[in-house]
């Protein structure tokens, strides 16, 4: 007779040796249930009141861990039920021991899913892991109830009627599950109806309501660069007359949507911060909801100390939309909404973009809550981080911010966003355009109106002189000093309030250390760099914001020049040498010559060749369409052009300083006048340098650097882009505030000299190189003529002044009228520094030849320490073919087209070696064969990098013999250099 029939969830017909291991798996069953109910109690106990207020987005309340824990506990009673019907079904129908392995199979999957699902959903959702869990435990009770009814032991069907399975259903499934869901929405409306409403506030005010954050839509037009603006305000009265002045003002400069940009902007609020509140603006904000469509009504506090919160919502709400760049202000502060989004087209979509005016090494803000756990926080110094008057983020950075997990709250909006993005590694590019301060700079981009600044100005008064095309700041204060920007004849120099600035970084303490002295002034602006779509002014090398060269290593191969007047009265035979100079010592410069007045083709006997020349047209419009200026005052004197150039007899040369000024400053590199002849390469492509030159002249004395009356002469000088005291020298000398048209060197060398006389040992510590006189100005303009008359010490003045010195100055205002005489020491240097390529092609001596040295010294240095001690910027390298010991091929001159030719190079050296660059470990023989179509330019930069190496100093007998045997189309010839050791001491 079959064992009577059992209970529905109470097994007694298990083995009895099986017992103990089924009760285990019972209680295995439970502990995922009572895992979940221990970290609910747990996290619901440690929300302190601001949390239980729902103010902060990244946790959730106590009461919905309280309402996770009633479903974890159904989870439990379902898992239960379930395992005690597998236990007695798989006992029945398979052998203990499979049995018991399928049911511990089942549980670690059970197991595994419960980690997954409450991962997946996160620790901020206590409720709907659970959910989820209880939702499969019910289909699987439900399945197993309608179709696995228990049997006894044998395995027949129990004579007893089987209780009816869908009032089991009904029972186990339905009752349990109807009652915990009753509760959950009970405890969740009580939640909900705690929080103070502003939907209900606008709907008691007559509005038609807010739409819920969930369900805010957005649609931005499709365009390269879409930008979503989001302004930060408030339930106030003074708020709801700001929104409407932004409207009126700062919106109106956006340019409209196109296929290049398209934007939308929302006013952010929180909920009303009382009931006063919601009673008297209630109405009026519902209607201006009606009316722009442009708030957003998010469900935190509107309380100024909730600000932060409200401004992460923000940014969590943005995230659900499409756009390349987030731009994030308030409603007190005036935007050059045109001047953004320009920067944002020439920017284009970037990846971890975050720029506003930025903050580094800062003290902590705030109580003990503002701390971070991080590195430099333990130091009391918080993470980089930009101000909260205006600052952008790229979408992926958005998505950073808002990427669900923990996040520690501080009371300051921007030191949070600058906590948060810390763990990604994430820098602020700084932009000092943007100012939170009582100040007005003419190229700000965003300018804060405080109730605090006395006296009260006016949005209305900055967008008028926008729209008039006034300098933005006319009518505004601008006595006191705004930071990082000059503070030339201003107050309050922001120095005195124990700050510095670096142009890259931003704002940080200075804290008394000498180290902090070199970075008080703004040595650098932030400059702009390529953009994804560049809009050029030379093809391939230049645009309108930089150039291929100016941020990378190779920057030193741009040469600037300047030529305004009528070619065919003042070029001269020289000029063309002086451009040989260029080219003979670094084959692969890009000369930019700035002229109107010169033709397009007027180097072609060069470009032909393989070098890199290139005339660009210089004009009033073309400069102002290049925006080649520095501020709206600099652009105000080029537009007032035609007016200087009647009232001073000295315009040319004031616009030919202002242009150097902007060319270097935009682009960096070596600017050099046409009459300056190069007899050697600088020694380094890293250091940045002006000249100097001696003056005896009375009424100089006054402004001259020393006492031995030293001034800078900006004829020669090299640097890298963005260096500040460019701007700032154009800022003092060419505006028309401060342009003397009578001063004739107001824009040029006084300018430099008195600029750098009260900084000069900052500069100087901050990579400056003012170079000794010999180095660039060898004779001064009152010395130079004698240089061009005939000399019988011609050569030797040549290697003496090649010694010591890069180029001789020919002051061509003094020397155009003079001939430079056959066996002069001007004439001598273009004899062994020409390419002779120059027009007219008649005179032509014949096809390409070879050039180089008749003899090499190499230089040892006396003692060890004077080659650690000589400066790399004058240092001839020993060994390299430099200066006086060049090798390159010269002549060839032809009328047609493109010049290319076969070319080959064989260097046999008897005792050193040779080698091809300054870091290769030579050998005795190198054979290169160039190609087919090689130009004079390519061939000679192959030989410009020829460096001997001698055997061990110590062992070699000082002699020894390199042959360099050159092929360039029919030209086949040898040179035979003897070279010799010298010691000798440089001066």
């Amino acid at each position: 007779m079959p064992p009577p029939h059992q209970p529905m969830y109470f097994v007694q017909d298990v083995p009895v040796r099986y017992k103990h291991l089924s009760n285990t798996l019972r209680v295995l069953c439970l502990f995922p249930a009572v895992w979940g109910v221990y970290n609910h109690l747990a996290e619901a106990n440690s929300i302190d009141n601001r949390q239980a207020r729902a103010l902060d987005p990244t946790k959730s309340s106590a009461l919905d861990n309280y309402v996770g824990i009633l479903w974890c506990l159904l989870a439990g009673l379902w898992t239960y039920w379930l395992t005690n019907n597998l236990i007695r079904r798989w006992f029945i129908h398979y052998e203990p021991w499979p049995a018991m392995i399928r049911l511990l199979t089942l549980g670690t999957i059970f197991w595994f899913s419960v980690m997954y699902f409450v991962s997946y959903f996160g620790a901020n959702e206590p409720i709907w892991p659970w959910m989820v869990i209880c939702a499969i435990l019910a289909v699987a009770q439900t399945i197993q109830i309608l179709h696995f009814r228990a049997r006894g032991l044998s395995g027949t069907e129990s004579k007893k009627p089987r209780r009816d399975g869908k009032s089991l259903i009904y029972r186990t499934v339905l009752i349990p599950g109807g009652i915990i869901t009753f509760m959950t929405m009970v405890m969740l409306l009580h939640q909900n109806n705690m929080r103070p409403s502003s939907a209900e506030a606008i709907a008691t005010g007559g509005a038609t309501g807010v739409m819920p954050t969930s369900d805010a839509k957005l649609v931005i037009q499709a365009a390269q660069i879409q930008v979503l603006i989001i302004i930060l305000s408030s339930w106030t009265p003074k708020a709801l007359q700001r929104r409407q002045e932004i409207r009126d003002t700062t919106l109106r400069l956006a340019p409209p949507n196109s296929s290049k940009f398209a934007y939308t902007y929302k006013f952010v609020l929180g909920e009303a911060p009382s009931n006063h509140a919601k009673n008297s603006l209630g109405v009026k904000i519902g209607q201006e909801m009606q009316k722009y469509d442009d708030l957003l009504l998010l469900p935190v506090s509107d309380a100024a100390k909730d600000q932060d919160y409200k401004s992460f919502k923000a940014l969590e709400w943005s995230n659900k939309f499409k756009f390349d760049f987030l731009c994030k202000t308030e409603d007190d502060v005036f935007v050059r909404w045109d001047t953004v989004a320009q920067d944002l087209i020439e920017l284009g979509p970037s990846q971890n973009f975050w720029r506003g005016f930025a903050f580094w090494a800062m003290e902590p803000i705030g109580s003990d809550d503002a701390k971070i756990e991080n590195r430099d926080a333990r130091r009391g110094i918080d993470p980089p981080f930009v101000s909260s008057t205006l600052y952008t983020l790229s979408r992926d950075v958005v998505t950073l911010l808002t990427y669900p997990g923990p996040r520690v709250f501080t009371k300051n909006e921007a030191q949070n966003i600058g906590n948060w993005l810390y763990s990604f590694d994430l820098k602020p590019s700084h932009d000092r355009r943007i100012q939170q301060w009582d100040v007005c700079e003419n190229d700000m981009i965003a300018k804060r109106f405080s109730d605090s600044f006395k006296p009260l100005e006016f949005m209305g008064d900055m967008y008028k002189n926008v729209q008039e095309g006034r300098p933005l700041c006319t009518g505004f204060r601008q006595e006191r000093c705004a930071p990082c920007y000059s503070c030339s004849n201003r107050l309050g120099h922001w120095r005195d309030r124990g700050l510095r600035c670096d142009s890259s970084q931003g704002i940080s303490l200075i804290r008394g250390d000498s180290n902090d002295l070199g970075s008080t002034v703004n040595l650098r602006d932030t400059m702009p760099g390529l953009a994804a779509k560049p809009k050029w002014i030379i093809p391939g090398v230049l645009s309108d914001t930089s150039s291929i060269y100016s941020d990378t290593d190779e920057w030193t191969r741009l040469h600037w020049a300047i030529w305004t007047t009528d070619p065919a009265k003042t070029w001269k035979q020289r000029h063309y040498q002086a451009v040989e100079t260029v080219f003979v010592h670094n084959p692969n410069a890009v000369l930019i010559v700035l002229s109107n007045t010169l033709p397009s083709n007027f180097f072609s006997a060069y470009t032909r060749q393989g070098y890199q020349i290139h005339i660009m047209a210089v004009s009033k419009e073309l400069l102002l369409h290049r925006k080649w200026f520095f501020s709206a005052e600099t652009e105000e004197w080029i537009r007032r052009w035609e007016e200087w150039s009647k009232k001073s007899p000295y315009f040319p040369i004031h616009l030919a300083d202002y242009i150097r000024l902007v060319a270097i400053y935009k682009y960096g590199g070596l600017y050099m006048d046409m009459d300056a002849l190069w007899i050697r390469a600088p020694g380094d492509s890293t250091t940045e340098f002006i000249g100097s030159d001696m003056s005896d002249t009375e009424s100089d004395h006054s402004w001259s650097l020393d006492a031995n009356n030293t001034y800078l002469a900006n004829g020669v000088m090299r640097f890298r882009r963005g260096r500040t005291m460019f701007r700032e020298i154009a800022e003092n000398s060419f505006t028309p505030a401060k342009y003397d048209p009578k001063c004739f060197n107001c824009g040029g060398p006084k300018a430099f000299t008195t600029y750098v006389k009260t900084r000069r040992s900052l500069l100087e510590t901050n990579g400056l190189h003012i170079l000794p006189r010999e180095a660039l100005y060898p004779y001064n303009w009152k010395e130079i003529v004698p240089a061009l008359r005939k000399s019988d010490r011609a050569e030797d003045d040549v290697l003496r002044i090649e010694e010591h010195g890069l180029s001789i100055h020919l002051y061509g205002k003094v020397t155009s009228g003079s001939d430079i005489e056959e066996g002069s020491v001007v004439s001598a240097a273009l004899k062994i520094w020409g390419l002779d390529l120059s027009p007219p092609f008649q005179s032509s001596p014949g096809g390409p030849r070879l050039q180089g040295p008749k003899i090499m010294y190499y230089q040892v240095p006396s003692t060890p320490s004077e080659s650690e001690t000589r400066s790399t910027l004058l240092d001839k390298v020993p060994g390299s073919f430099k200066g006086i010991y060049a090798v390159f091929v010269r002549g060839g001159r032809s009328a047609d087209g493109f010049i290319t030719r076969k070319a080959s190079i064989l260097i046999t050296v008897k005792v050193g070696a040779i080698a091809m660059d300054a870091l290769g470990t030579g050998t005795k023989r190198i054979q290169m064969d160039l190609g087919q179509s090689i130009t004079m330019a390519q061939l000679n930069l192959a030989l410009s990098r020829l460096r001997y190496i001698p055997p061990t100093i110590t062992v070699w007998d000082g002699a020894d013999n390199i042959k360099i045997q050159v092929e360039f189309g029919l030209m086949r010839e040898q040179l035979d250099i003897p070279v010799i050791r010298r010691t000798t001491r440089l001066a």
